[in-house]
């Protein structure tokens, strides 16, 4: 685990690291629910707390993974995509499934609730890495695919997989990739007449 001095440098240098840097081990019991109890304080309209967290622990990696190669099986993902997915799995000490549950009963829109998930997505992954653990966020088929959500987390009809975060101690990092020009990506409000 790696300690980080202050918030300003550390989102002046935030990365992910890739799931392939992650190894063993993972953060304990205390240190992930510390950790995710902090994460939980995202921007949320209406208090609904769409959304909700389910752990992949070494424990039930296995059976998880059955599930996962089983239904990539029945939808012709390409093999070589279930077997990475697999490497990642067993990679990772821990994987954080974020659940996205939008409530259709309420005055908030959808879309609030759906961006307070990408929300809780973004602060799980960043909690991590400001605690000094390697992490990261990754989607792709095991997200795009609601029936495998289904099988694996009982998700109802309403309810769809954000992301994983897979999370573990790390030695190296990535060289850092291009990032985009603040003068390109920021502009001023200007009156229109």
């Amino acid at each position: 685990m790696n300690k980080i001095k202050n918030s300003i440098d550390f989102f002046a240098t935030r990365k992910s690291i890739s799931v392939k840097n992650l190894k063993y081990p993972g953060p304990n019991q205390n240190q992930t629910m510390k950790i995710l109890k902090n994460a939980l304080r995202v921007p949320d309209h209406g208090k609904l707390e769409p959304w909700r967290i389910v752990l992949i622990t070494e424990d039930c990696k296995k059976n998880y993974i059955s599930i996962m190669e089983q239904r990539g099986k029945e939808i012709n993902i390409d093999p070589l995509k279930i077997e990475k997915s697999k490497i990642n799995l067993l990679t990772a000490p821990l994987i954080i499934a974020v659940i996205c549950s939008p409530l259709t009963d309420s005055k908030i829109p959808e879309i609030e609730q759906v961006l307070s998930c990408g929300a809780l997505c973004m602060n799980v992954l960043n909690n991590f890495l400001a605690n000094g653990w390697g992490a990261n966020w990754l989607t792709g088929w095991m997200v795009n695919d609601n029936e495998l959500g289904k099988l694996a987390f009982n998700n109802s009809k309403n309810e769809f997989v954000a992301g994983y975060i897979y999370v573990g101690s790390y030695e190296e990092t990535n060289p850092d990739r291009p990032r985009p020009l603040i003068e390109k990506k920021i502009s001023y409000y200007k009156k229109k007449l």
